[in-house]
């Protein structure tokens, strides 16, 4: 029925099946764990502010802000 070397046991080693299921169960397991995480994020709710520093942004500024002048 399967010619010589169509069947793909002849070509692995004896005893691959096991880890390859249990790694490809735990990628699975991984990928299914990060879309429950994620679908319970709620990206459109806009109530969140993002939190700010109380330090300078440099160098992640975005626009040239002046420098605070120090009181006194």
């Amino acid at each position: 029925m399967f010619g010589e070397g169509v069947m793909l046991g002849m070509h692995l080693p004896h005893g691959w099946l096991w880890p390859a299921l249990i790694f490809f169960g735990g990628v699975v397991f991984v990928a299914l764990l990060v879309l429950l995480l994620v679908s319970g994020a709620r990206f459109d709710d806009q109530t969140n502010t993002t939190p700010t520093s109380p330090g300078p942004c440099a160098p992640f500024c975005l626009t040239e802000t002046p420098a605070p002048v120090p009181p006194g």
